[in-house]
Formats: structure tokens, sequence, C-alpha cells
């Protein structure tokens, strides 16, 4: 027992895995809560928190007078739950797809369960199957990622992917309408007049999130709708990553950059905090537009125009995806919304001083 874990869930977690291993059998009597007590060495009301939890589970059911049972439809009762696998569950950066998940899974009577990769790695496949039923998971690198979650779908795990797509694993997806958001944030800025547009993304890997290019080539059709031409390709940069902010002032001015589509908002955000560190007056003659619409979008400083997805909606969406279709390898797109704040201007010329 590890010395942080409550003693009625010492109880609780052995009577669960005698129940459902089928060492305890359906409408088999359970010891007593004194039972329990002594056996555990633990008080009467320790022992008797632990059978509640197993009666709110839906694991036993108990009779006045006479005592508690095995839940004769455990299996069904065991995996009432439905498993969110988040890169990073408390970062703020990461939308709130678990709001979501929560409200859709308790509308069909389940319980969601957070998780990081990790610890979810860690599981077996048949803790998997007997505990939950089924996956929704948002990758941080699904390349990397795509082995173990291919395994999980051959073990017939009922699975669905959040924000990314790799069709090679046939696999349903929810994710924003990424190609849409790039077409709508470039179009922002060229009817504010700008026509050197820079696209920019943290390209520290090889290969890029999907979400990512579909951001990009829906800029590219912008530009390509409006007769521009980029202002660099994606090959340019990790040159670009590699940048001090006073190289960066310098390539903006060499390039006659007046505006930028960033690939989110955390990147958009510290680009904006370096740049203002070197010229305090930079947003004057330059506009930046991020994705994700996160809170921190509202706060910085100028006040972040942005893409917003539709978090919650991604995550109900997959809840109810992974409930009536877990087989069904289709990709749905959700809306996304063009939030306009103070980091977009209407472009101005460059004064002689400049």
């Amino acid at each position: 027992m590890s010395k942080s874990e409550p003693r009625y869930l010492t109880i609780y977690n052995h009577l669960k895995a005698q129940i459902t291993a089928g060492t305890l059998t359906a409408n088999e009597q359970l010891p007593t809560e004194l039972q329990l007590a002594k056996a555990f060495n633990v008080s009467r009301i320790t022992s008797k928190r632990a059978l509640t939890e197993l009666e709110s589970q839906g694991l036993i059911y108990r009779k006045q007078g006479s005592g508690s049972f095995v839940q004769p439809t455990v299996q069904a009762a065991a995996s009432k739950q439905i498993l969110l696998v988040l890169p990073f569950p408390t970062d703020a950066g990461l939308g709130d797809y678990a709001s979501g998940v929560s409200a859709a899974a308790s509308k069909y009577h389940y319980q969601a369960v957070t998780m990081d990769p990790s610890s979810f790695f860690q599981l077996s496949t048949l803790e998997i199957q007997q505990n939950y039923a089924g996956v929704i998971y948002l990758p941080q690198d699904l390349y990397q990622e795509a082995e173990q979650l291919f395994k999980l779908k051959l073990a017939q795990v009922p699975i669905v992917i959040l924000d990314k797509t790799l069709p090679e694993l046939a696999l349903p997806v929810v994710s924003a309408d990424n190609f849409s958001g790039g077409q709508i944030a470039t179009n922002h800025l060229i009817e504010l007049g700008h026509q050197q547009i820079l696209f920019y993304a943290q390209r520290n890997q090889t290969v890029l999130p999907s979400s990512v290019y579909e951001r990009y080539f829906g800029y590219l059709q912008s530009l390509h709708q409006h007769q521009l031409n980029p202002v660099a390709a994606l090959a340019d940069l990790p040159k670009l990553n590699q940048y001090s902010a006073s190289d960066w002032l310098t390539f903006l001015k060499d390039q006659n950059i007046t505006a930028i589509v960033v690939e989110n908002d955390l990147i958009a955000i510290k680009l904006m905090n370096e740049l203002r560190q070197v010229d305090n007056q930079i947003w004057q003659q330059l506009s930046i537009v991020g994705f994700d619409n996160i809170q921190a979008a509202s706060l910085t400083y100028p006040t972040l125009t942005t893409i917003a997805q539709d978090f919650k909606g991604m995550g109900k969406k997959a809840v109810d995806l992974l409930l009536d279709a877990p087989t069904t390898a289709e990709t749905i797109r959700l809306p996304v919304q063009l939030i306009t704040r103070d980091s977009t201007r209407p472009w101005q010329p460059a004064s002689k001083e400049d």
C-alpha cells in the first residue's frame, strides 16, 4: 500500500480487483463492515466508506439487514468509465476538452476519468478493456504514439483521437476545421490591407502535427485566392526558430512583413513578448493572429486576435462518436471562429523615419 493512499481505498481496490477478476461472483455476499475493519485493521467507518464507494461505482448492491453483494452486471458497471488522455492535464495552454467530455459522458451515465499518456501506456490492454468503455486520446506527437494506439485498436479497444489525424491508423477523429481556420486568419489580415504575411510555427521536429499543416494549407489557399505569395516556406522555419528578437526585427523589416499567422496562441504570445522587449512600438506596424483562444489570449498585451476552437464541443462529439460508432474511421471537423482583438490593425505604410 502506498503511504499516501487512503486506507479505505486499499479495501476498495482489493475488493474491486476480486470482483473484476471474477474471484467474487455475481450476487456473492461480501464480508461485513465489521469483518473488513478487523481484516484490514481499520475503523468500521473506513470499511463502510469502501463499501459505499463500491456501491456508487455500480460494483455491488446492498440489502437492508442482509449485507453487500456483487452486482450481477458488474462487467458492464466496471466499464462505465470513459478514459480521456491528455498530454498535460493541468496545462492552461490546452483547450478545455475535459468539460465537454465530462458533460457528454454524464448524459450517457458514464464517468469521465482523465490521465496523462505516461500513466496510460503503463496500463495493460486487459486493464483498459475491463475498466473503460473506451479511450479519447489527445496526442502530443501522434507519429510517435501511433504504434501503441494501433495495438490497442487491434485489441478492439474503442478509441477516438482529438485534434490530429493520421489516416493510416484508420481511427475516428474529432478536430477543429483547421484548414478553414488558416483561411479565416489570413483573409482577416488581407482585408486589413496586409500583403506580406508570414506563417510561423516552431518547427522543432521533422514532421509538424497534422493540425498545423492544415492551418498552413489554409493560409496558402487564402494567399492564392488573393494572388499573393507566401513570405517563407515551411523549410525555412528551423532557421527562424534560432533567431533572437533582434534577428526577428531585422528579418521582418528586410522582408517587409507586416503580419504573421502563428500556429497557436502560446507561440504567438511568446513571440509577441520577445519582440516587445526590443521594440515596444512594434505593434503599431505588425499584426499577429494566433489559434486556440486560450485564456491568456485576452490577457496579454496587446490582446491577441485568434481563431477560437470549440474545445468543449469537440469533447462532446468525441464521446458521441466513441459510444455510437467507435469503429467508424471518420474525421469530424467542427467550425472555428475569428476572435478579433488588439493585435491586428489596418496596414499602414512605414514612415520615412522607420
